[in-house]
């Protein structure tokens, strides 16, 4: 059992726009395939580019998806897997809505991500003193409303900056 299935259960993703201009409907397998990869060949067309964000313009599918996403980083994950999922975080808290998603009544998907993302913070600095600093700093200088906390990590973390996770 997996806190991540459990989480991706959670969603009604047929009832949400996706990137690719469907219904969410098909996200769960995607998560799965991704989440279950044991190697980059087994991700090949499963990736979340193109579904949750385009050139991070953000889909409706967006905050739904980072509490999966935060549940899967607590997880035992392949490297490539984990980078791709931690990339994918740091384009939603740091994109903005589609325009298709504005004229929708969904204006501010950021704002949600942002605060969806806030929920797993200690995760996040968990992963800024143990794993990809730079890409976890990222997320959290947009996501930590503590910036004297944020300032704090960055300044211990300082020797391990530039250790990236390989990506996809």
């Amino acid at each position: 059992m997996r806190a991540s299935f459990i989480e991706l259960a959670r969603h009604d993703w047929a009832g949400l726009r996706c990137g690719c201009r469907e219904s969410g409907a098909h996200l769960p397998e995607t998560f799965t395939r991704l989440l279950e990869a044991r190697s980059v060949e087994e991700t090949v067309g499963y990736g979340l580019a193109g579904h949750l964000e385009e050139q991070s313009m953000l889909f409706q599918v967006a905050p739904h998806a980072v509490p999966v996403i935060l549940a899967a980083l607590a997880e035992d994950l392949p490297p490539f897997v984990r980078g791709h999922l931690l990339t994918m975080l740091w384009q939603l808290v740091t994109g903005e809505s589609h325009l298709s998603e504005s004229e929708a009544g969904e204006p501010e998907l950021e704002e949600e991500c942002c605060a969806a993302a806030r929920e797993g913070i200690w995760l996040l600095y968990r992963e800024a003193v143990s794993g990809d600093t730079e890409t976890a700093l990222d997320i959290l200088e947009f996501v930590d409303p503590d910036t004297d906390r944020f300032e704090a990590f960055r300044s211990a973390t300082a020797a391990r900056a530039g250790k990236r996770l390989p990506r996809e």
